[in-house]
């Protein structure tokens, strides 16, 4: 049986190289990726489909050399090969990507199995493309399933992607959750120095890598989460429609996704409303009353429709399966939405499951002690430059980041003799440095609770991600001899007793600001019902709101019951989501986000007239070596068409349409001769000098303190104006209205419907959603990049029950975000107390006469 495998694996890789030797020259590429682009070719030498679980066990010789292709038979090689490759159950797309940095750097991803499917042989596949710097012979890639090691490969793919095979032995995966992991240990070729370690990286391939399992023939209602996502880790949702439905329709549909992104548990739905999508890969969804689907095709299947209905019918030739959501009447449709977002069934392996939330991020609300133990995080010895360690924490959404207390992480852990004096932990907040500690002693030193403080400020409402980094230099590094005795060494010890210490909490909302959308989409679900606004409810429309919508479903962890409509300037209700290309808005939703209508026409010009269709679910991204060594999200790419044929000129976008622009200041020729004499002869004089700058200082203090009271008291500050990315495909924004939660309005717009399709598209990819902050940000969707402004001002909006902790906390939260109050108020109470002690002085002891 060994005889036979490995010469069916010589075969595999004499074909291969025969179908690559054919194929004709690729164009030059960068190391960098700015360079042309090439499609994805597998690796010239090498076998580029290793198959078990020992993949440094070299293959059997063949008998005899390959023969040279012929050319008649190139193609016809090439698809044989293709059709070779069994189909993979792709990995869902989360918010680190799919890219394994640095020198030791682990990806983990949770995978829903049906019994079916975690039955019989099972292989993990990766397809990978690395970077040029890495050495070979000292790099290597571990895969492991729910904790088991399946097998390793050295790291060699530095100009194409390269294709490995793992065989999982029987019993490993589980129905349920399963975690899938990738490890990877790299070391620089040629340079030792801290600096080289951030050159190092493997890029997972997403189209071509996951679980080679069979597909999920015993699917039903509690295991809707095996449904496997597309190329990009999305999950395809297409909603079947033959006509137009009608506003009443159209949210049960919405709703409908909204559930099914629910109890899939992916972290980026694509939707469509139209045909019938075929192949292995998301669901179709078959929405409405018994009447309205009456006539359908296969209907049948499910039984006759007397109330909330939910049924399965079973993929075709032409088809994937079908989720029919159905009922009599209109409120039984929305009770058959209600069982299907409680239809999940969160089983699996102990480690899947618990993968399943902490990609998510452990949710903390304030008071906590976690161990990293817990977060994830295991005990490591380290022989690198450069260590990293990282883990994930959410926040509530209602949680107000300001300068009032302190996150303490206690350190554990110890490091070896030897380092340089440069030598320190680094720990980042959300990429920001919040604090280094050096590791001073030459002798090394072990340490069990070394406590370092972390600004409150640096984290925000939803997940954050910590890194601690140990910079670990020692003499050795500057010859770089990777063969010394010393250089396998271990030089950090890192324990997972290592904990994070959550303060008490500030519970209110801050006021605009885009981190609670996203966080938990909190205008929507903290009041009355609220509206999703379609002024022009087209196709390519209603998807950009449907995947809005299902992502801030996702981030509520609930169905969110919208209220479409397509009057954006209707009243009452709760708070407003409006979806529309820019051209079809009424200025005055713009103005009321804090934006000015004439300057995103004049940005967009050239944009809005392009028509282009962005593909079924958005974009489709070309993945070429550049896109994956550039580490650019699959979907977040703009149909070429779409592309503008001018870019306009950045023009500043005020937030606050009303603030008069500042007055330059009068050059020194047309200034008043005698103020400027005054001026000259102001600092000859020493003491009258001082004397009129300390006035004129006092009186600019008072008049800046008079304002900000009256401002306090009267609207908000305006902001300054904001320059715009010229290349903006997308921009989101929040109002700044005072008054509830209920009254505000988000607005997401673009140039046109197909791009706020391909635009959202890509908005809602985790890796681009978590870096949504601020009163508006701006997208660029071709690359993924985000342009946030920050208000000039915040409103504090309480949403727990009042108690006199939380006040305490929320008013040392608004006194640190406005430092003039706090000095105004110490100075206040200061004089307070000084006259009070002077009163009460000043009749007590003689008097002297």
């Amino acid at each position: 049986m060994l005889l036979w495998r490995l010469r069916a694996a010589s075969c595999l890789a004499a074909l291969l190289t025969g179908a690559v030797l054919s194929a004709p020259p690729a164009r030059a590429q960068s190391f960098l990726g700015a360079g042309p682009a090439e499609r994805l070719t597998v690796p010239p030498t090498g076998d580029a489909l290793r198959a078990g679980a020992a993949p440094s066990t070299p293959p059997a010789a063949p008998s005899a050399p390959p023969a040279p292709p012929q050319p008649e038979t190139d193609a016809a090689r090439r698809g044989a090969l293709t059709a070779g490759i069994a189909a993979a159950r792709r990995f869902p797309a989360g918010t680190r990507g799919y890219r394994l940095a640095g020198e030791d750097d682990t990806l983990q991803f949770p995978v829903f199995l049906t019994e079916a499917q975690a039955r019989g042989g099972a292989r993990l596949r990766i397809s990978y493309l690395s970077a040029i710097s890495v050495a070979p012979e000292a790099s290597e890639l571990t895969g492991s399933v729910n904790g088991t090691k399946v097998g390793w490969t050295r790291i060699q793919a530095p100009g194409a992607v390269k294709v490995v095979e793992f065989a999982i032995p029987e019993g490993v995966l589980k129905a349920g959750y399963n975690a899938v992991g990738f490890t990877v240990s790299q070391r620089h070729r040629v340079d030792c120095s801290i600096d080289a370690t951030y050159e190092l990286w493997t890029q997972i391939d997403p189209s071509r890598s996951g679980l080679v399992v069979g597909p999920a023939t015993d699917l039903d209602l509690r295991t809707l989460a095996a449904l496997e996502p597309d190329e990009s880790g999305a999950l395809p949702i297409s909603v079947l429609l033959t006509e137009k439905p009608s506003l009443e329709r159209l949210e049960r549909m919405i709703g409908a996704v909204q559930a099914v992104a629910l109890v899939g548990r992916l972290a980026r739905p694509a939707v469509t409303f139209g045909p019938p999508m075929a192949g292995r890969t998301g669901i179709n969804l078959l929405v409405g009353t018994a009447a309205e689907l009456r006539g359908t095709e296969g209907l049948e299947e499910i039984g006759p429709i007397g109330g909330p209905k939910l049924g399965l019918l079973p993929a075709r030739a032409n088809r994937a399966t079908v989720l029919v959501v159905t009922g009599a009447s209109g409120s039984d449709v929305r009770e058959a939405i209600r069982m299907l977002a409680g239809s999940g069934e969160p089983a699996g392996t102990p480690s899947g499951t618990r993968l399943a939330e902490l990609v998510r991020g452990y949710p903390v609300s304030g008071g906590e002690s976690l161990s990293l133990e817990t977060l994830g995080v295991a005990t490591r010895e380290f022989n690198g430059r450069l260590l990293r360690v990282g883990f994930e924490v959410r926040f509530p959404a209602d949680f107000v980041p300001a300068d009032y207390g302190k996150v303490m992480l206690h350190l554990a852990g110890g490091y070896a003799a030897g380092l340089e004096p440069s030598a320190q932990i680094v720990v980042d907040i959300n990429g920001r440095n919040a604090a280094s500690v050096p590791l001073p002693y030459t002798r090394g030193e072990v340490f069990e609770d070394s406590a370092i403080p972390l600004p409150l400020s640096l984290w925000r409402p939803g997940l954050n991600r910590i890194e601690i980094a140990a910079q670990l230099p020692t003499a050795a590094d500057r010859a770089c001899d990777t063969l010394a005795p010393g250089a396998r060494r271990a030089r950090f010890l890192f324990l997972d007793r290592t904990r994070i210490e959550i303060p008490s909490l500030a519970r209110a909302v801050r006021s605009p600001d885009l981190a609670a959308v996203k966080a938990g989409a909190v205008p929507f679900v903290s009041g009355p019902r609220p509206r999703l606004v379609l002024p022009t409810p087209d196709r390519d429309s209603a998807d950009a709101a449907a995947m809005l919508a299902a992502r801030l479903a996702i981030a509520a962890k609930r169905v969110i019951d919208f209220e479409v409509s397509a009057d954006e300037r209707a009243t009452g209700g709760g708070a407003n989501l409006v979806v529309a290309p820019a051209r079809a808005l009424n200025p005055v939703t713009i103005e009321a986000v804090g934006l000015d209508p004439d300057q995103i026409r004049r940005i967009w010009e050239g944009r809005a007239e392009t028509v282009a269709t962005p593909g079924q679910f958005g974009a489709e991204g070309v993945l070429t070596l550049d896109r994956l060594r550039r580490n650019l999200p699959m979907r977040c790419a703009l149909p070429a068409t779409a592309m503008p044929l001018r870019v306009a000129a950045a023009a500043p976008v005020p937030i606050s349409p009303q603030a008069p622009a500042p007055r330059p200041a009068p050059a020194p020729s047309d200034q008043d001769p005698l103020a400027r004499w005054s001026d000259s002869l102001r600092g000859t004089n020493s003491l009258s000098g001082a004397l009129l700058e300390a006035w004129d200082g006092a009186s600019r203090r008072v008049a800046e303190l008079r304002e900000a009271v009256l401002g306090w008291s009267k609207a908000p500050a305006a902001s300054q104006a904001a320059t715009v990315n010229p290349r903006a495909s997308l921009i989101i924004a929040e109002s700044a209205a005072t008054g509830p939660l209920a009254e505000r309005t988000v607005l997401v717009t673009a140039p046109n419907p197909s791009m706020l399709k391909a635009s959202v598209s890509c908005l809602v990819d985790p890796v681009v959603w978590t870096r949504l902050v601020g009163q508006a940000a701006f997208l660029d969707a071709s690359d993924g990049s985000l342009t946030v402004v920050q208000p000039e001002r915040v409103d504090l909006i309480e949403t727990q029950p009042w108690s006199l902790a939380n006040f305490r906390l929320v008013s040392a939260a608004w006194l640190s975000l406005n430092p003039a109050y706090y000095v105004g108020m110490t100075l206040l109470m200061a004089l307070s107390l000084g006259l009070a002690t002077t009163s009460l002085v000043r009749h007590l002891g003689r008097q002297n006469r």
